[in-house]
């Protein structure tokens, strides 16, 4: 495998963000003993993204850097960051999404830190909360719940956020040859499932690789207006976790937990049937006493446990299966 870097941008209706994300990326400051490239990921866009991403990198006149085009037909970030993976010429695969505007050094900093040691797996940024102007001051308290800040978890917790993460292509091709595929689609529609980053992460992290963050990789998170709303991070905490739900066959790895994967969904299905059912009977019981509305907190605190509450109502049979072929993979390897 070719060492380099090949920096892939999925954009699903990107026209109005990557024109800023490209102007980021013609910035670079890259030396010439490291090779570098550009593919963005057309994943069923429609609007002019492509159209506008190609004339806004003719701006830049980089004869040096080849930029790819492609298109993934097929709705979901999973697909297409595969077509992006299979696309790439470099070994080290850069994921920038469309709001990501990396810092000059970035490239070549990230470069020589996945470089330096062959077992790290997934190396990890740091990014920088960006609201459009002017900013939703509502929000303020609540920018854990966008890409933000150093990601102290990394050394316990074994993931890092897609944003602005590299991952190594030729851990990724062998796992794909094994037939593994991800539970995890990413947002198709107004189905915001994520968590396919950390899916990942914990795939390679079970293959027996590390996974870092180093903050010297800075990246501004750009936030439209549209999504700095109170009603948007009460969505995105339902989503998140019926989409963190879905990746408990890796925790049970991670963790070496030795009951058997249905015992693990059942155990865990009543624990969160009952955590609903007593945060239910207290919105009803404040709604009669009249003591006012849920507070934003009590609403976020719900909406998790719903979340996982549907994810494992709707999803038992599919975690059950991808458990055991992430095992038989996995067993595979050792």
């Amino acid at each position: 495998m070719v060492l380099g870097v090949s920096v892939i941008i999925c954009t699903y209706n990107g026209a109005e963000r990557i024109p800023e994300t490209l102007r980021h990326l013609a910035l670079q400051q890259v030396p010439v003993y490291i090779p570098w490239e550009i593919i963005i990921v057309n994943n069923a866009s429609k609007d002019a993204t492509m159209v506008i991403a190609k004339k806004e990198w003719q701006k830049y006149q980089m004869l040096d850097v080849e930029v790819k085009f492609v298109e993934q037909p097929f709705a979901g970030l999973s697909h297409a960051r595969e077509k992006g993976i299979l696309t790439a010429n470099y070994e080290y695969l850069l994921f920038c999404d469309d709001d990501n505007w990396l810092f000059p050094e970035y490239v070549s900093t990230a470069f020589n830190i996945i470089n330096s040691d062959p077992k790290i797996g997934v190396l990890g940024g740091c990014g920088i909360f960006e609201p459009e102007q002017p900013d939703n001051k509502e929000i303020e308290k609540f920018k854990e719940y966008y890409v933000n800040g150093s990601q102290q978890w990394t050394s316990t917790q074994h993931w890092v956020y897609g944003a602005g993460s590299l991952y190594k292509k030729s851990i990724l091709i062998e796992l794909l040859g094994k037939g593994w595929q991800q539970i995890t689609t990413g947002r198709i529609g107004s189905k915001l499932i994520s968590g396919e980053d950390v899916e990942i992460c914990f795939m390679i992290y079970l293959s027996g690789y590390k996974i870092i963050s180093d903050d010297r990789l800075i990246f501004k998170h750009f936030v439209p207006l549209k999504r700095q709303s109170i009603a948007f991070i009460i969505s995105m905490v339902f989503w998140l976790n019926y989409s963190n739900t879905l990746l408990i066959c890796y925790y049970a790895l991670i963790h070496n937990d030795k009951r058997p994967i249905k015992k693990i969904l059942d155990d865990r299905f009543w624990d969160i049937s009952k955590t609903l059912i007593k945060q239910y009977i207290l919105y009803c019981y404040k709604s009669i006493k009249s003591w006012g509305k849920y507070t934003t907190e009590q609403k976020i605190a719900f909406q998790s446990t719903r979340g996982k509450f549907f994810s494992l109502l709707q999803n038992r049979k599919t975690i059950i299966v991808h458990y055991q072929q992430i095992s038989k993979i996995l067993s595979s390897n050792f």
